[in-house]
């Protein structure tokens, strides 16, 4: 926390963004509520779900335009008064329950959520140019942290403003829209502090997989031994499988709630879970996990992943057990990644290189969403999750064995 105190720039950006996270939080817990509120809600919260992820393929190029904004501090604050806006405009939609108010409040989801990737492209040059090196980690970490935090409170939140307004949908979308007014304002005040590097850049767009694809080796093996196809293809692999546990949790709660509570609060207590995880393992700096590689991360990853899907549908309350293992080894992963990045990425190619390697990672994303969602479908939510159990631990073992033999 020394951080926060000495660093006011740090501190500005991380005070903005309690309120955009706990906007995004908010609304994440309250479109799943109103999907399955709908007329066949094993569907609409399938859609709902896909739609949360399709913004990731994206991030090469939000990150493009971050890269070629001149004034990031303006933009950052006016980017956050246009989420509001749009969902001030929801307020009236989120009244309806049927496919043109659904579309409609998806539609608004994904481009709030293609903005706040920008707003991160933005960001990022701003923290490069006011951290130390030695400092980049623990920032990071503390941001996770903080997000971890959030989600605690807003996912309860959320269900709780729902529960006490009785199913007012229209009343958190409203909340929802101040806490971004608030996010840009407290940017406004702080203006003068979020100076960054000011560089010509005329480069038209263009995303090239070979391209990022070297520039990620060239970031990923400074200073490492790591293999760094092991890496790529455990990030890009738990992402695909990831990409699927979040919806067929969500689909699992209508048949398979372990909780004598509602729908909402029993997501709610999934989701809570993993951020406590996320929040134990950004917080918990002295443990052994500290000092592993990447790769030997992912590999517990795998494991925790086999292990929760192994028992989520039959034994949920077992499987929060290893949910938050899983939270916590990941939370160790993230901050050196970013690390990484902001160490070894010029400020002119920050946004579209960091952005390239998160379209890498990511670009699985939606395809894991959608084939696991479909075979949820097809052939039912249990044997869907025992299939992607069966693969986790499959990759855990190979991966276990190419360590071994390094």
């Amino acid at each position: 926390m020394n951080l926060l105190r000495k660093n006011k720039t740090f501190a500005s950006l991380l005070s903005s963004s309690i309120f955009s996270m706990l906007g995004t939080s908010l609304f994440n817990i309250v479109f799943l509520i109103y999907a399955s509120s709908m007329p066949h809600p094993k569907m609409m919260i399938s859609l709902a779900e896909l739609c949360l992820l399709l913004p990731i393929i994206f991030a090469a190029y939000t990150g493009f335009l971050a890269d070629r904004t001149k004034n990031k501090a303006n933009f950052m604050i006016r980017a956050s008064w246009i989420q509001a806006v749009l969902f001030f405009l929801l307020i009236f939609l989120m009244m309806e329950k049927n496919w043109i108010s659904f579309w409609s409040i998806a539609g608004v989801k994904i481009l709030t959520d293609l903005i706040t990737s920008y707003k991160s492209g933005l960001r990022a040059p701003i923290l490069q140019n006011n951290l130390s090196a030695e400092e980049i980690q623990p920032a990071f970490g503390q941001i996770q942290g903080l997000s971890s935090i959030i989600e605690i409170i807003g996912q309860p939140l959320g269900v709780t403003i729902l529960a006490l307004s009785h199913q007012s949908f229209s009343l958190v979308v409203l909340i929802n829209g101040i806490l971004y007014l608030l996010s840009g304002f407290f940017l406004l005040i702080f203006r003068k502090k979020l100076t960054f590097k000011t560089v010509n850049f005329d480069e038209k767009f263009k995303f090239n997989i070979k391209e990022s694809f070297s520039q990620i080796r060239d970031v990923f093996t400074v200073n490492s031994s790591s293999n760094f196809l092991v890496l790529v293809f455990s990030l890009v692999f738990i992402n695909f499988i990831l990409a699927g546990i979040g919806p067929l949790t969500s689909l699992a709660m209508l048949k398979f709630n372990p909780f004598s509570v509602n729908y909402g609060i029993a997501i709610m207590i999934f989701n809570v879970v993993l951020m406590l995880g996320m929040l134990a393992g950004s917080f918990i700096m002295g443990d052994k996990l500290k000092d592993w590689e990447l790769p030997k991360l992912m590999i517990a990853t795998f494991l925790m992943i086999a292990l929760f899907a192994a028992l989520v549908t039959h034994f949920g309350l077992i499987s929060l057990i290893f949910l938050f293992s899983l939270a916590y080894i990941s939370a160790k992963a993230s901050p050196k990644v970013n690390r990484l990045i902001l160490e070894n990425v010029s400020s002119e190619n920050l946004g579209k290189i960091g952005g390239g390697i998160t379209t890498i990672f990511t670009f699985s994303v939606p395809f894991g969403g959608a084939i696991f969602v479909f075979f949820a479908n097809l052939i039912g939510i249990a044997l869907t999750f025992y299939i992607i159990s069966i693969l986790s631990l499959l990759v855990f073992l190979i991966l276990l064995l190419i360590i071994f033999r390094q």
